[in-house]
Formats: C-alpha cells, structure tokens, sequence
C-alpha cells in the first residue's frame, strides 16, 4: 500500500514544560497526515462533504517509544490498511532524524452520512481501500469494554474551542480533557506510552462532560467522558503510564 509521508519539525507550541512534544501534539500530526492523505485520494473532506459524507474516527491505539523534543525533525508515515467493509483502517510510524522508532498506531475509521447517520459501506471500493491488510505497524485498535463509574462526576461545558469543523466534539479535546484531568502532579511523574481509545458517540455545542476514570492496575486506567443530560458514554478509552523522562 502506498505510503503518505510528512517531514515535520517539533515546534515550541508541540511541547510540554519539559520540551517533549505532547501526546496531544502527536495526535494532532496524526490526524492531519489522513487528512492531507485522503485528499490526495480523492476520499478527502471536500469530496466527502460534496457527497454528503464525513469521516469520523471511531478507534485509535498508540504506542509511543518516546516522545521527541523541540527543534526536532522528525518523519510521519501512513497508510490505509484496507477495509473490512466497515471500517477503513489506517496505520502511521513516527520516527527520528535517524530512523530510531518515535511511535507507532492503527486507526479504524468510518464514513456517515450527514443526515441520517448511516454507515457508508466500503465494500464497493476495493481499488482505494483493499481488503483489510496487516502491515504490522502495531496491533489492530479493538473494543474497549464499558466500564461502571465509580465516583461522583462534574460536569463542563463544551466550549467553543473544543469543537471541530463538523461541529462535533474535537477527537483530540477527549484525550487533552483527560490529561488535563490527572492534574499537574501526577503528570509531572508519569507519561502515557500506550492509549487505545473508542469514540462512541458524538459531543456538541450545549452537551455537558464529565471525565470518569477508574484504576485498572497500579500503572493503568480506563477513562470515560460522560455526558450530563443522558448519562451516555461518549468516548473511553485506556491509558498505560511509565516514569515521566525528564532530562
């Protein structure tokens, strides 16, 4: 399959206090790589919108070896790795200047319509979007099962920055609202090397989130975002952690 490849440099806005770019930030390349990729093959968000179709991210898991720091150039492949007629998947490999592993991840997409909310089924596709091939980036994204919340929630609005282009909730906004909610602390000892996540339903302007996170193991948790007025699951997703590497 063929590749999409970007050459990027980690900016001073892609960092943390420590000047390693941010899981956040390496999500954020991710996601614009499939864009930018999927328009050069006729699949991308003016096609789609044309027809009135959009893309949306449904599962997403990472590993990360080690997070880069500024200045640093660094390369991006990806490529879609067929479809099962459902899902279109898609895999990326971030590495360094040297070709040293940065991170690697496998995306399962879907594609809606904007009225009804109907699967676009691929099956029909198969020159752009094969059947379902392995290219061994890393592991397939798989369902995360729901999980009780044990504590008691509060609530956020959805705010104005928080909301993309299809007025949807951002997929990056979940995880930074979870990061963010770990607090300063815990975060200043601890970063995630391995997320998987599962976007379940759609956030939007008015709706109210809560973030519900319960302790799988001692370097381990399941974290869902919550909405106010029907109780649903918007987004869960799990979190592995290391000893943060501060030098």
């Amino acid at each position: 399959m063929e590749k999409y490849t970007q050459q990027l440099t980690v900016k001073s806005y892609d960092t943390n206090q420590y000047g390693k770019a941010s899981l956040v930030s390496l999500y954020n390349f991710m996601l614009e790589a499939a864009w930018a990729h999927a328009q050069t093959l006729d699949w991308g968000y003016d096609t789609l919108k044309n027809n009135n179709l959009f893309w949306v991210l449904s599962r997403m898991y990472i590993e990360v070896e080690k997070y880069p720091a500024w200045q640093d150039e660094i390369t991006l492949n990806t490529w879609s790795a067929g479809t099962d007629g459902m899902y279109a998947y898609r895999e990326f490999i971030l590495t360094d200047k040297s070709g040293g592993l940065i991170l690697r991840a496998s995306s399962a997409w879907l594609i809606l319509d904007m009225e009804n909310k109907r699967v676009f089924r691929l099956m029909d596709y198969r020159d752009t979007f094969p059947r379902r091939v392995d290219l061994n980036a890393c592991r397939n994204p798989q369902r995360i099962k729901p999980q009780k919340h044990s504590q008691e929630l509060v609530f956020t609005p959805v705010r104005f920055g928080e909301l993309d282009i299809n007025r949807h909730f951002n997929s990056v906004k979940y995880v930074e609202r979870v990061l963010d909610n770990f607090g300063i602390d815990f975060l200043n000892d601890h970063e995630p090397f391995q997320v998987e996540i599962n976007y379940l339903k759609e956030g939007l302007a008015g709706d109210r989130l809560a973030v519900a996170c319960d302790r799988i193991t001692d370097s381990s948790h399941q974290i869902t975002i919550v909405r106010e007025s029907d109780g649903a699951d918007l987004c869960t997703m799990t979190m592995a952690w290391r000893p943060r590497n501060k030098s």
